[in-house]
């Protein structure tokens, strides 16, 4: 009941009309012309990728994984995010500010392969993606969703956007889980065993995957991970509350331990790899936030702290020995706040990689607007969080909308 496509066949052809309909032809920018835009991408050209400096990427996106220790209003018992942190300090990071809240996973998802502002484009055939540029660039492209194929469309999307192989549920991981997704501790070894193998290959790898533990909602009676009181204080707060957040930190404390371990199984491989990880939202944490209201968590989005509570994940590039050398960075910092769309743009960047004619034509954006969120915030490069824009930002920002469209209705792949 939760596939779209099974929803469309079993209501017949009335329901699927009414909702797709809207979806069959997006609205354009205003002012926008396609071929103003096909100029303006042609003014750059595709960069190949030095064969001395390739190195594997390893993409994953973690299923509502945020980091909750910034807020002085949890009472930890225990340091859940230790691992984390560790991985944290020895990678450049940042904070993304996503368009979804509590749901909605594939937006962050496609907006980072494909470098489109939102990923809820209505994918229906091939789209440029930065998936379709490293596989012309020689790379194998391949990822893990210990989930249901069908679920989001991503068996098809999947393809859709470059991707060689990618295994599901369906097709690999049932065999440990049955008909329930797989967890972490089954997700992140399959992961890790994959691909070591790939990158035993003579052509370089590009991963992305997306894991599914952390998924809400959370039990609110019990704690899977052990007992509440191993996790939070908090004795002020509903007993409904403190189960969901000690659920929640429970998942995340296993999923930073097998993230680390992973960093470290990569660590110790003579193979160049880079690795970066980011969450695709903010949690759930019960009904109408209500975990949130009890601690006290502005969620407002009247100014900027609350707009950075509803909609910030973090995100880190790392990168194991033999990929600082090849590239000439140590990759250990502070990376910048920015959309998802952007964050392919600071990995290329930290990569020392132009790549694509589109990454190239979007660089000046990047650099000034750096966050371009879909309820109309603004984040600019010196750092101002706004709704009102200058008028050469205007200009940028709508260049961008009329980039992306093209983009996302013109296929384009380079071998």
């Amino acid at each position: 009941q939760w596939a779209a496509t099974q929803q469309y066949l079993s209501h017949g052809l009335l329901y699927p009309f009414l909702h797709s309909v809207k979806d069959a032809l997006p609205d354009p920018p205003e002012g926008y012309s396609a071929q103003d835009a096909a100029q303006l991408l042609e003014q750059y050209s595709s960069a190949d990728i030095p064969e001395e400096k390739k190195v594997n990427i390893v993409g994953i996106m973690l299923e509502a994984f945020t980091d909750l220790s910034v807020y002085s209003q949890i009472e930890f018992q225990q340091d859940v995010y230790a691992d984390f942190h560790t991985l944290q300090a020895e990678s450049y990071s940042g904070r993304l500010l996503t368009n979804i809240f509590a749901g909605g996973t594939i937006n962050t998802e496609r907006a980072f392969l494909t470098g489109l502002s939102s990923g809820d484009f209505n994918f229906r055939s091939n789209t440029s993606s930065y998936v379709w540029y490293l596989k012309g660039q020689g790379y194998q492209t391949s990822g893990d969703h210990p989930s249901n194929q069908w679920f989001y469309n991503r068996s098809n999307i999947c393809s859709y956007l470059g991707f060689d192989q990618y295994r599901f549920l369906e097709n690999y991981y049932a065999q440990f889980s049955g008909d329930l997704p797989a967890d972490d501790s089954v997700f992140f070894p399959e992961l890790t065993r994959s691909l070591l193998e790939q990158m035993g290959s003579d052509e370089p790898l590009f991963s992305f995957s997306v894991s599914y533990q952390g998924h809400g909602p959370y039990d609110d009676r019990t704690c899977s991970w052990g007992e509440v009181d191993q996790f939070i204080a908090n004795y002020d707060l509903p007993d409904t509350d403190r189960a969901i957040l000690a659920n929640y930190l429970g998942s995340v404390q296993d999923t930073s331990h097998r993230l680390l371990e992973l960093a470290d199984t990569l660590r110790a491989c003579e193979e160049p790899v880079v690795l970066v990880v980011f969450g695709d939202h903010k949690p759930w944490l019960g009904n109408s936030n209500s975990a949130y209201e009890s601690l006290g968590i502005d969620l407002s989005q009247s100014d900027r702290e609350s707009f950075y509570n509803y909609w910030s994940t973090p995100y880190l590039i790392w990168a194991n020995d033999a990929a600082k050398e090849i590239l000439g960075n140590d990759f250990v910092g502070e990376g910048p706040d920015i959309s998802p769309c952007f964050l392919m743009n600071v990995l290329f960047d930290q990569c020392g990689w132009a790549g694509d004619a589109y990454m190239q034509a979007v660089y000046d954006c990047w650099q000034s607007l750096p966050v371009i969120h879909t309820s109309g915030a603004y984040l600019t490069a010196d750092g101002t969080f706004t709704t009102q824009l200058s008028q050469s930002d205007q200009e940028l920002a709508h260049r961008f909308a009329c980039l992306e469209y093209y983009r996302s209705t013109h296929f384009a792949h380079q071998s």
